[in-house]
């Protein structure tokens, strides 16, 4: 057997490796990158490239067929998980052409002009263009710089494929046919780029996916599992940025009133719904560059980034009224309200002293009715006992 039908083991071997590494990481990361997409992909270059290896003992017809068809849906379910990657749609109307005619051209020239140029033409140009279409449609996209090098490996990729079919285009047939193709150099210089390609692809697709664990991991450990929002260490990573702005920041400290009542009149899925609402208004209230931190059971902290006091107590005031309006029908209609505290915050001052400002005006509000906003009044007086206003 020649080296090169050797060669084409190992392009086999390279894509059902990866393959099934996509396979394992879909399993146990599901909702991380379109790795299942990848990983048939991979599969179909495994099968395609295993194809080729065995087409000697199958119809020559039959091997054209299975061959270039193997090859295309590769490159079609590859261009595709490209697209969802990077959550944009698909040009599927684009790609459905490009199926229908590289399949109708290669069945042209296998069954009526039996011309191999004219095929590997298609194939290659074809795989040209679908290869280097998404490095320039989601350029935009593209910010990261592994997403760079993504763009620029599928640039070259398709520039290799694209030089040659039209090395192919220029040359000629040149004597070549079906039974001495796969012993070429052509067919050589194929397997070279797939393999290459695959290799790269595959490693830039692993680091893209470790990358995006590792974000998914640092985001679970940031955020609250009840209610979504930040937790206090998911706040901590972002004091820095906050103290960088010059402009002073507003801290409102939002609590729900009687919320033990809540949780022991109509349990504790109650008391859970009652706090997601509550959450999902102060989140759906805020503008992005603002901060929403659930502080601890019932009570949420709210950093307004570059905003003064009245702001803060407008916010505050609608939070409220629309809790109000929400919340009770999730227990029966009864009455359910929140009160709220604000400190101004100049950035210097340590969270957990701005916290305790804005946690008093909350319990001065508590201690005044509830279902109020209050702002801190410095030297206004102590309050005596936490626990006598909760």
């Amino acid at each position: 057997m020649h080296a090169h039908s050797y060669f084409q083991l190992t392009g086999t071997l390279v894509f059902a490796v990866f393959a099934v590494a996509f396979v394992l990481i879909w399993r146990h990361v599901r909702d991380t990158m379109p790795v299942r997409h990848f990983a048939l992909a991979f599969f179909l270059g495994a099968c395609a490239t295993f194809a080729d290896f065995m087409r000697a003992s199958m119809p020559p017809v039959v091997a054209l067929h299975v061959l270039n068809l193997l090859y295309l849906a590769m490159e079609i379910v590859f261009v595709s998980a490209v697209y969802r990657l990077y959550d944009s749609a698909v040009p599927c109307r684009f790609l459905a052409f490009l199926s229908v005619f590289g399949a109708a051209g290669l069945s042209w020239f296998i069954l009526v002009d039996d011309n191999i140029a004219a095929r590997l033409v298609i194939m290659n140009g074809g795989g040209a263009l679908a290869t280097i279409l998404p490095a320039f449609a989601l350029r935009q996209r593209m910010v990261r710089p592994i997403d760079r090098v993504l763009q620029a490996a599928l640039v070259v990729i398709g520039l290799c494929i694209g030089a040659r079919a039209g090395i192919v285009l220029l040359a000629g047939p040149g004597g070549m046919t079906n039974e001495n193709y796969a012993q070429s150099m052509t067919a050589l210089s194929l397997h070279f780029i797939l393999v290459l390609s695959a290799l790269t692809i595959a490693i830039i697709l692993f680091v893209m996916t470790g990358m995006q664990i590792v974000k998914r991991l640092t985001r679970a450990s940031e955020t609250d599992p009840l209610t979504g929002v930040l937790n206090r260490r998911g706040l901590e990573t972002r004091l820095p940025a906050l103290a960088e702005s010059r402009a002073g920041h507003a801290v409102v400290m939002a609590d729900i009133d009687h919320f033990k009542h809540i949780n022991d009149r109509f349990g504790h899925e109650a008391g859970d719904a009652v706090i997601r609402l509550f959450a999902r208004i102060l989140a759906g209230t805020l503008r992005e560059s603002d901060v929403v931190v659930r502080w601890g059971g019932e009570e949420f902290l709210v950093v307004l980034r570059d905003a003064d006091v009245p702001t803060a107590r407008r916010f505050a005031e609608a939070v409220r009224i629309v809790f109000g309006e929400e919340a009770p029908a999730i227990v029966g209609g009864r009455e359910v309200t929140a009160s709220f505290g604000i400190a101004a915050w100049d950035g210097r001052q340590a969270i957990s002293t701005i916290s305790h400002l804005a946690d008093k005006a909350l319990y001065r509000a508590k201690r005044g009715g509830r279902n109020r906003v209050c702002q801190h009044a410095p030297g206004a007086a102590e309050e005596n006992a936490r626990a006598a206003a909760a």
